[in-house]
């Protein structure tokens, strides 16, 4: 009886060990081994509670009704075994799981379609240190040197990385 409620509740341990990181590879082994000693401890014991030869007392004891009442008592000892409350749960939580898992798959899809289009697009486009400066231009418009103010430097104290004002100076 016992080892077929854990059999009913058995855990994959070789799909667990393969989503463990090698980091944590020690705490799962760790964790494998009190699992499986508790495992044994409970494949141990009897699935029933051992049977008594009551025949065998009544012969040997005097006391009227002594024995009857032990065995009626045996009989009807019932050991509670904990509901399960949890298994609701579990599926619960492991629907909404799914569920997330499954959009986010599709998101990660998503992206990863258009950034293989991004990459497809590089790959078409010749190496930057073999391209002319014409060529630059028109890859890259925002990069590129403005020929109306050729000056790369910002001239506004806002616009100057670090920038700090003097004291008593004026902006």
């Amino acid at each position: 009886m016992a080892s077929r409620r854990v059999a009913a509740s058995s855990v994959d341990w070789l799909t667990m060990a393969s989503r463990v990181p090698e980091t944590q590879k020690q705490m799962f082994n760790a964790f494998k081994g009190k699992s499986d000693g508790y495992l044994r401890r409970v494949l141990s014991l009897p699935a029933e509670m051992p049977k008594i030869n009551f025949t065998a007392y009544k012969a040997r004891i005097a006391i009227p009704g002594m024995v009857e009442e032990f065995e009626k008592q045996y009989s009807a000892i019932q050991i509670p075994y904990p509901a399960d409350s949890y298994s609701k749960q579990i599926d619960e939580i492991q629907k909404e799981v799914t569920v997330e898992t499954e959009t986010f798959i599709k998101e990660s899809e998503g992206r990863i379609a258009k950034l293989q289009a991004e990459l497809a697009e590089w790959q078409k486009m010749i190496p930057y240190d073999q391209m002319t400066m014409e060529e630059m231009v028109e890859a890259f418009p925002d990069k590129s040197v403005n020929v109306a103010n050729p000056t790369l430097w910002p001239h506004t104290p806002e616009d100057q990385p670090g920038y700090v004002a003097k004291e008593g100076a004026e902006e």
